[in-house]
């Protein structure tokens, strides 16, 4: 297992120059998608708009590189040649995914189709995300060098079944998986979905992409079919809407205004409600198709006009549980909030105090990038020096101009 990203501590003093100008990194929900389809493909694409890419989507770049696609990087540009449906090797050494459950589940499940053993490898906060009985339910074999069956996984396919049943209520990552792999099956998959789908504009990103690549499927489908893949010469990478949270967070502390490149909706994977929040007014938000804004959200929301969060109970599966954890890193900085069963009850009008000690932030990018921007009002020391890395490399040059 590798070590978890960014052990160290960040030191951020109180700011004594305000940001004017913000920016956001590549939407790695794109980056990593079209990357998993361009490798299938028969021809070159150029993936342009990736400068600043995400430690994520570079994890999943690299590892589709020991899987025998030639990837040429340049800034912006990362130019990748196909190697067909069937194409990929068995990799000598293990597929290290570090802090990335997408690429994790996206491209264990392209794995199965060499039908060898791969090993699969990251750092611990994976382990929740690991979903052996989902793997073996697929007919893949499953197997662990540790008792504890955690991280690195060795998995060996191909997935032979006709048929599939999904539970998608904690993840829609595996019901991606499957369509972006359906151009290495030959005969088509019947599939039920048991319970509602979280994160569904994910999914649906997944099938759209997946459509500008030659599939005739749609997420309403209960039977999917295979496709020749057959990708565009040119993709560009949207900006990742999502970090556009802890911008609002920084307005809201400091009172002021950031120019923010522009972000089309249908690009922005459900965080477009940020554009029409006034946070300093009293909000009850549904993050049911934005899980990934809880934390930043709910700090200013207590900083503004409180309110509060529901829908999020997916938010527990992600890199740590986002709603309890959530309580607890705002609560070193004096920040008092309340979690429920699908997320928070928060008082508005508090007042930030610097923390006493280090700030916790359990493995999480999202709750180190919080704590960060916090800090610029009061200062801190807060753990996990480089976990901005997993999302947003440029980050911290950003926030402390």
């Amino acid at each position: 297992m590798s070590p978890l990203l960014g052990d160290g501590i960040i030191s951020i003093p109180t700011s004594s120059q305000v940001v004017e100008k913000g920016g956001l990194p590549p939407s790695k929900s794109h980056l990593i998608r079209w990357l998993l389809l361009a490798s299938q493909g028969d021809d070159s694409v150029e993936i342009t708009g990736v400068s600043g890419a995400a430690n994520d989507a570079c994890a999943m770049r690299d590892a589709l590189i020991q899987l025998g696609v030639q990837i040429e990087i340049e800034d912006d540009v990362w130019t990748v040649h196909g190697v067909g449906s069937n194409g990929y090797n068995t990799p000598d050494l293990n597929l290290n995914l570090h802090n990335s459950g997408t690429a994790l589940r996206l491209l264990t499940m392209a794995a199965t189709r060499i039908g060898e053993w791969v090993t699969i490898d990251g750092d611990s906060t994976l382990e929740p995300r690991i979903d052996r009985l989902f793997w073996e339910s697929l007919g893949i074999e499953v197997d662990f060098e540790s008792a504890q069956q955690s991280l690195p996984m060795k998995i060996k396919g191909p997935i032979n079944l006709n048929s599939i049943k999904l539970n998608c209520q904690k993840t829609s990552q595996h019901l991606s998986a499957l369509i972006l792999s359906m151009p290495a099956r030959e005969e088509g998959l019947n599939l039920t979905i048991d319970g509602n789908i979280v994160s569904r504009r994910h999914a649906q990103l997944s099938f759209q992409l997946a459509s500008e690549c030659g599939s005739p499927n749609t997420l309403e489908n209960t039977r999917l079919e295979p496709w020749e893949c057959t990708p565009p010469s040119r993709v560009e990478i949207p900006p990742d809407a999502s970090h556009i949270s802890f911008w609002r967070l920084y307005e809201m502390i400091h009172d002021t205004t950031i120019e923010l490149p522009k972000v089309l909706a249908k690009d922005s994977i459900g965080a477009e409600i940020l554009s029409d929040l006034d946070l300093s007014q009293f909000q009850q938000i549904d993050l049911s198709e934005a899980n990934d804004l809880i934390t930043p959200l709910a700090a200013a929301m207590a900083i503004g006009g409180g309110g509060s969060i529901f829908g999020a109970a997916h938010a527990q599966f992600k890199e740590t549980n986002r709603i309890t954890r959530t309580v607890e890193m705002l609560s070193q900085f004096s920040i008092d909030v309340e979690s429920t069963t699908d997320g928070l009850k928060i008082d508005g009008g508090q007042r930030l105090i610097a923390p006493q000690s280090t700030v916790l932030t359990f493995g999480d990018h999202r709750m180190q990038m919080t704590a960060v921007v916090l800090a610029t009002k009061v200062g801190a020391e807060i753990e996990g020096e480089e976990l901005h890395e997993v999302s947003f490399p440029e980050f911290i040059d950003l926030i402390q101009p």
